[in-house]
C-alpha cells in the first residue's frame, strides 16, 4: 500500500514537473517573441522609379543631356572658328599676343569628342542623382512614420535582402504616401564648370589610387 502511495506521489511529482517545465518553456517562448525584432523591407529603387515624381525624372534628365550636348557643340563650333581666325591673322599679331592666344586655344581644344561625350553623360548622371536625392528626402519621414505605426525595429532595403516574406514589404505603401506629397520633381542642370571640376577630381583620385 505504501509503495502504491509513493508510486502515485511520484507520478504526481513527475506530472507537476512536466507542467512546470512546459510553463517555463512557454514563458521563454513568449519572452523571445516579445523581444524578436519586427523587420520591414522597402525597395527604394522601385519607390523612385514607380512614384509619380520619379516618373517625371527620365524625360527631364534627357533634356539636360541634350542641352549640355548642344552647349558643347556650340562651343566646339566657336572654337573651330577662333582657330581659323588665329591661323589667318597670327602673322599680324605681336609675338606676345600670338603666344598667349595660341595657349588659350590649345587649352580650349583639350576637350575633344570623347571628353565632350563624357561631360554629357556626367551631366545626365548628376541631374538624375540630384533629382532622386530630392525624392528620397521626402521618403525619409514616410519611412519613419511607417516604422512607428508598425512598431518595427529594423527596416532594410530589399537590395540587401536575400529573402523576405511578402508581408514585410512596405514599398507600395511608401509610394502611395509619397504620391500624396509630390507628383513631380525638378531636374536641374549642372554647370559645365562643375562637371569638369568633378571629372578632374575623379581623374586625380584615380591616378593617385593607381600609384598605391
Amino acid at each position: 500500500m505504501r509503495k502504491s502511495i509513493f508510486a502515485i506521489a511520484g507520478a504526481g511529482l513527475l506530472g507537476l514537473s512536466a507542467l512546470a517545465g512546459q510553463a517555463a518553456f512557454t514563458a521563454v517562448e513568449a519572452q523571445n517573441a516579445a523581444e524578436a525584432p519586427i523587420i520591414l523591407t522597402v525597395s527604394l529603387e522601385r519607390v523612385v522609379a514607380q512614384s509619380k515624381a520619379g516618373k517625371t525624372i527620365p524625360g527631364q534628365a534627357e533634356d539636360v543631356r541634350k542641352s549640355v550636348a548642344a552647349e558643347l557643340e556650340a562651343e566646339a563650333s566657336k572654337l573651330q572658328k577662333d582657330i581659323e581666325n588665329f591661323q589667318k591673322n597670327s602673322e599680324l599679331m605681336s609675338e606676345e599676343v600670338r603666344q598667349k592666344t595660341g595657349q588659350e586655344l590649345q587649352a580650349r581644344a583639350q576637350y575633344g569628342l570623347p571628353q565632350r561625350q563624357q561631360i554629357v553623360e556626367q551631366a545626365f548622371r548628376i541631374a538624375l542623382q540630384n533629382a532622386q536625392g530630392k525624392i528620397l528626402q521626402e521618403v525619409d519621414p514616410i519611412l519613419k512614420d511607417i516604422i512607428d505605426k508598425r512598431g518595427a525595429t529594423v527596416m532594410l532595403d530589399k537590395s540587401a535582402v536575400l529573402y523576405a516574406a511578402v508581408e514585410t514589404d512596405v514599398t507600395q505603401e511608401v509610394i502611395a504616401a509619397l504620391d500624396k506629397k509630390m507628383d513631380t520633381v525638378e531636374v536641374q542642370k549642372v554647370s559645365l564648370a562643375e562637371i569638369e571640376k568633378q571629372l578632374q577630381e575623379a581623374a586625380k583620385a584615380q591616378a593617385e589610387a593607381a600609384k598605391k
